[in-house]
């Protein structure tokens, strides 16, 4: 399935991301107004848009698949550490879409379609996600969603073994600019009261905190907007690591947006505004493209990433997600979220296999456990075997202890 865009489409959706001709108020002290993209047509930002998708693979997705279990870099299983090194600098976790303390699960895409339907035939023209506070698109989107606590038991076993950890909280549906500056200010609070400790902690000449980022999902696009384009003069950001982060986009944000505007055409509401959060359309691979070209890496920083990947049983929660990702790229292997190809930057650290998008932050044994005792009790005597190979806990002690070892 390829996805193609018009140019004034793709204008119209840059106007919904960045109103004010191009110019997001929320980022105006880092950027100069993007008016020559609606202005002219031939616009190099334009260029990027109208490329096609990278080629899709003539393999089947089971060939795919087959191949990343091969290959060198694929992680099976993540034995407990015989020696473990501490970061000597704060390690901070960066949460993804949705996340705040909680994360809100969209379980199934068509769900999500017909939410935002529903929304727009009850509320009329007067309505649109834009125009709530985070708090009430949270409160409206609940009823069809599932909410979880996020970092389950992660902070916990990292701090259990020697490393200070932070949790860092932003607009859950913000978009990439408005979390990175959130995520800054956070950072900043926590830098002035760490600055107090100076001889737990390392400064440097330019007295200040150094501070390890480690992302799952959208978080790493934040974290890589605040390392490229938000200086500060309390912290220094000395590694980056990413967690199946889709910093060439989603194949599945395509899908829902490609949705949505079907949705719309078809609506008898004619509103040109969008009821989708901004940070949706930037999560699409076209406009992956931009951010890309406009987000340098810093050579000062280290940058490491992981993917995951898995073939899920028709019970799993990632299930129709996996399938519009797998048709869209012609079987690349995914987590139901994001492709193995898309989490790569900088120095690829290897992929998880038999893990999904949840399952790395430690909701594999309580999502798929569940869903086990109810097909068990459904369906008699027949047993779902559910495999648990990789403990995500290991994996951030292992991603802390590759900090540690590297002197971070």
């Amino acid at each position: 399935m390829n996805y193609y865009f018009s140019s004034q489409g793709l204008v119209d959706i840059w106007k919904h991301i960045y109103p004010e001709n191009g110019r997001d108020v929320h980022r105006n002290q880092y950027f100069e107004p993007f008016s020559s993209l609606v202005n002219d047509p031939q616009s190099e930002l334009l260029r990027y848009f109208n490329e096609k998708q990278e080629e899709i693979r003539s393999n089947t997705s089971k060939s795919l698949f087959t191949n990343i279990l091969q290959a060198k870099d694929t992680i099976f299983e993540v034995p407990p550490l015989r020696e473990f090194h501490a970061p000597k600098n704060p390690v901070v976790l960066c949460h993804g879409l949705s996340g705040f303390d909680k994360l809100l699960l969209i379980p199934l895409s068509s769900q999500f379609i017909q939410l935002l339907t529903n929304n727009m035939i009850a509320n009329g023209s007067d309505f649109s996600m834009e125009d709530l506070p985070e708090t009430d698109i949270m409160q409206n989107v609940k009823m069809s969603l599932i909410e979880v606590d996020y970092w389950n038991g992660i902070k916990q076993i990292l701090e259990l073994n020697g490393c200070t950890v932070l949790t860092a909280t932003v607009p859950g549906f913000g978009t990439i600019e408005k979390r990175a500056l959130a995520l800054n200010q956070y950072l900043e609070k926590e830098a002035i009261k760490i600055s107090s400790d100076k001889d737990k902690f390392s400064t440097g000449r330019s007295n200040k905190i150094k501070l390890n980022l480690v992302s799952h999902s959208m978080g790493g696009l934040d974290s890589r907007y605040l390392i490229s384009n938000i200086p500060s003069d309390l912290y220094d950001i000395v590694s980056l690591t990413t967690i199946a982060t889709p910093h060439r986009g989603s194949q599945l944000a395509d899908f829902v947006v490609d949705k949505f505007n079907t949705i719309r055409m078809n609506s008898p509401i004619k509103d040109t505004r969008t009821l989708l959060p901004r940070s949706i359309y930037q999560l699409t691979t076209y406009y992956m493209k931009y951010f890309n070209n406009i987000t340098p890496d810093r050579p000062d920083v280290k940058y490491f990433s992981y993917g995951c990947c898995f073939n899920p049983n028709w019970y799993n929660l990632f299930f129709p997600t996996w399938n519009i990702i797998d048709k869209a790229t012609n079987g690349e292997p995914n987590d139901g979220m994001v492709t193995v190809s898309s989490s790569k930057w900088g120095e690829y650290s290897g992929t998880l296999a038999n893990t999904d998008h949840m399952d790395i932050i430690n909701w594999r044994n309580r999502l798929k456990i569940e869903s086990t005792q109810w097909l068990t009790s459904f369906e008699g005597k027949k047993k779902v075997k559910v495999q648990t190979c990789i403990d995500p806990l290991q994996f951030y002690l292992l991603i802390a202890d590759n900090l540690g070892r590297k002197g971070f």
